[in-house]
């Protein structure tokens, strides 16, 4: 552990405990109103150089790009498959569809063509760029391992213009938006929904620690980072939900002024969310280190786990119901209630139900309303304690 992230998490520990509204003062409402200003002039000049891309290329309406859930590359490829010709053009490729504003779309092949002028960088009117679904983060991981195993500068330039928009993204409460510049709806929360902000920070993290291949942040920009990092994670523990005064566990989405849970889609209610809270938990005991804070939001996000498990039940995705199956891992549902902290399950029409027999067909078999995600915490929870009891 590099002695920037001690400095770091040492800072954190003099920070906590903050307010749990947010843009109470005049300085607050000006950094609010300075962090929109900047989401408007990031998003004119999308939309200026793709006005401009339109005009050369005589179209009217951009060219849409090829469809792919995973970017159509492998993302965990190592450092020295850069220095071949198959890397660099994934690395190639992928700077080509990175949008003025320095992020990148979710759901677009970016390995089977350059982006052609005119062509657009999403596939939908939003998202463009956003932080949703892996996006960004993942492009900035191959731009360092690009510039790790070439040196060539215009990787590094578009790695520190994307860093900067991560930045920039950053509301004054510590949170991220699912998309910036913003998209407005419920893209305009604080979004844990996939990993969107964990992925921030774990990209955040190797910056502030200038870790190879991820030195290569000016000096200005990890300072930047160790700040945003620390309000990162100040940000996920005064949203942990609280709940006749006990903490409990995390939204998927929540308001960036009343810190609550806060519905998306239709179907996805505003409710304390099983999976993200599992990756969030996961984020946390990674933390060297960690102050009294942190060790109070993990024990108790623990506790609320451990009284929620299912056994001897599973998810039958092909029936959407549960069955019976006692070899089972532990099943948790995917939403509670922030006040029951019951199950609850959303349909397309906005209601809410609290038995999944109720939702309607087509979203109890095209949706994941049970998952056995935290499962995983059980071990990690273990190890983490082992730890702790070895620090002086």
């Amino acid at each position: 552990m590099s002695n920037t992230l001690i400095a770091v998490l040492a800072a954190l520990m003099s920070l906590l405990p903050l307010s749990a509204v947010a843009a109470e003062s005049d300085a607050d409402k000006q950094e609010w109103a300075a962090w929109y200003q900047r989401s408007v002039e990031l998003r004119r000049l999308d939309q200026r150089a793709m006005a401009r891309e339109l005009a050369q290329a005589g179209r009217q309406v951009p060219i849409k790009p090829v469809p792919h859930d995973k970017f159509g590359f492998d993302p965990d490829q190592p450092v020295g498959f850069y220095s071949t010709d198959a890397g660099r053009r994934v690395a190639d490729i992928v700077l080509s569809y990175q949008t003025p504003s320095g992020g990148w779309s979710k759901r677009v092949d970016m390995s089977s063509h350059f982006r052609r002028r005119g062509e657009a960088f999403g596939l939908s009117k939003g998202y463009q760029p956003t932080f949703d679904n892996y996006a960004t983060s993942t492009q900035m991981h191959v731009l360092a391992r690009a510039y790790a195993a070439t040196g060539e500068d215009k990787y590094r330039a578009a790695f520190r213009r994307a860093l900067d928009l991560i930045l920039d993204a950053q509301m004054p409460n510590g949170g991220w938006p699912q998309s910036y510049p913003l998209d407005g709806g419920y893209h305009n929360l604080i979004t844990y929904n996939d990993k969107s902000q964990v992925n921030l920070l774990e990209l955040l993290r190797p910056v502030v620690e200038a870790s190879a291949p991820y030195d290569l942040a000016t000096a200005e920009q990890r300072n930047r980072a160790a700040n945003a990092l620390i309000r990162g994670v100040q940000c996920l523990l005064i949203t942990q939900v609280v709940i006749g005064g006990e903490l409990t566990i995390w939204g998927a989405q929540h308001d960036p002024f009343t810190l609550a849970p806060a519905a998306a889609r239709a179907f996805e209610p505003a409710a304390l969310a099983s999976q993200e809270s599992a990756e969030i938990l996961l984020f946390l005991m990674d933390l060297p280190q960690p102050p009294a804070a942190v060790v109070q939001a993990v024990e108790a996000a623990m506790r609320w786990f451990r009284a929620r498990q299912l056994a001897g039940v599973r998810w039958d995705k092909l029936k959407g119901e549960l069955v019976n199956d006692e070899s089972a891992k532990p099943h948790w549902a995917r939403f509670y209630d922030p006040v029951s902290q019951e199950p609850v399950f959303g349909d397309r029409d906005g209601a809410v139900y609290t038995q999944v027999s109720q939702v309607s067909l087509e979203r109890r078999l095209g949706y994941g309303w049970y998952s056995t995600a935290p499962a995983k915490l059980e071990k990690a929870f273990t190890a983490w304690k082992q730890t702790l009891a070895q620090k002086p």
